[in-house]
């Protein structure tokens, strides 16, 4: 709905898997992999890490290297370097697990 209040002019269809069904999202899904790829490739970290040999794994947030960095270098208080989405899972359920309380 959001969207058609935004472009009212075009047609919109929302379908899961989405990217199995139309060819032009598989080849926009292969654009943002390869554009996130190439980004993770050149990022430097502003914040003082630890990042061991293996780096910082994939970014995905089943992938055992990307659990390691992100306990590795989660801040009890300000939680994870500004790359990591706070919305993963892992990511949120290692801040539920380690990073201090706070009530809003």
């Amino acid at each position: 709905d959001k969207l058609l209040e935004i472009f009212p002019h075009l047609k919109i269809t929302v379908a899961k898997k989405a990217d199995s069904i139309y060819p032009i999202v598989s080849a926009a899904s292969i654009c943002a992999k390869v554009s996130r790829d190439e980004a993770l490739n050149v990022w430097t970290f502003p914040e003082r890490l630890q990042v061991s040999e293996e780096g910082y794994g994939s970014g995905y947030p089943n992938d055992p290297v990307t659990k390691t960095f992100l306990s590795k270098n989660i801040d009890l208080v300000f939680g994870f370097p500004q790359l990591v989405r706070f919305s993963w899972s892992t990511a949120d359920r290692l801040l539920q697990e380690n990073a201090a309380k706070v009530e809003w």
